[in-house]
């Protein structure tokens, strides 16, 4: 019996945010054979199980919000870790007060301030202007952050000072930019503070986590919850908040579009997200059927 945890977006998820039917028919046969599907990702647990369900492949367990809280199969949750609500408040209001669209993921859902929508469109429409057929890239980034957003179902904080008043446990921040050298201003902010550990799912994001949560403790704590050796665990991702993750599996597996940095920690290369990695993967490395 093998784990097998799997990163979501860039990875198990097609650019546009599916499951093709090779990687769910890939996913069910490693299921029949009796091997374990673990999700491993920064969404939030409701999000993360609604998808694969959805798609006719429910998880035997969840890493969710990069380890901060973990899940079985029923959506019990076996163990969390969590920023405090008075240092939520702080992130949040430093943000807002610099004009960062942000989301907190909570065990009551995802939460952002009533304005940063505006900060989002206000940040696009800047890097639009500096590209050629800058407006029709910006209609398109808009359209796909529109969908993804109403599917989160992500709810509003009157202020992030209001935050000590709600009866949620808080699991991290994921905040958006098109601009690199912006983001970095939040990693020179916050590197030093010790409750606070910083990662990224993508080039147009930094994540703030608590200090001891990560993707790789939580495949730690599932294969020992599931009685399965280190050694027979396998990771597949796309990105810097999946390391932990390759540094502590048995096997880990990059994705043709992970960063390179990435690749250099990972076993093995698979294919990209769009061109169905995942599936490969798992025909090769665990099916013994590669195509």
């Amino acid at each position: 019996m093998k784990l097998v945890a799997i990163d979501m977006d860039g990875t198990l998820l097609h650019t546009e945010k599916e499951i093709s039917d090779r990687t769910v028919s890939a996913v069910q046969h490693l299921q029949r054979q009796g091997h374990a599907f673990i999700i491993a990702t920064g969404r939030t647990l409701q999000d993360a199980k609604n998808i694969v369900t959805t798609a006719g492949i429910p998880a035997d367990g969840y890493i969710c919000a990069n380890g901060a809280m973990i899940a079985d199969h029923k959506s019990h949750i076996l163990t969390e870790k969590h920023l405090g609500l008075h240092v939520a408040t702080d992130i949040a209001s430093w943000l807002h007060e610099r004009h960062f669209y942000f989301h907190l993921a909570t065990s009551a859902g995802l939460y952002t301030a009533d304005d940063t929508y505006q900060f989002f469109l206000d940040d696009l429409n800047a890097y639009a202007h500096e590209k050629n057929d800058g407006g029709k890239m910006a209609a398109i980034i808009r359209d796909q952050a529109d969908r993804q957003l109403n599917n989160m179902g992500v709810k509003m904080l009157p202020a992030p000072e209001d935050i000590p008043s709600y009866d949620f446990t808080a699991y991290k921040f994921l905040v958006l930019s098109l601009f690199p050298q912006k983001l970095q201003t939040i990693r020179a902010a916050w590197k030093s503070n010790p409750s606070i550990a910083l990662t990224s799912s993508g080039r147009d994001n930094i994540e703030l986590m608590p200090f001891d949560a990560e993707k790789g403790s939580g495949l730690t704590f599932m294969a020992k919850k599931l009685g399965i050796a280190p050694e027979n665990t396998i990771a597949i991702g796309d990105n810097y908040n999946d390391l932990s993750m390759f540094e502590t599996a048995g096997l880990s597996i990059a994705m043709g579009n992970a960063e390179t940095d990435v690749k250099q920690y990972a076993d093995m290369e698979t294919a990209d997200n769009d061109e169905d990695g995942v599936a490969k993967a798992i025909e090769t490395y665990i099916l013994g059927t590669p195509q």
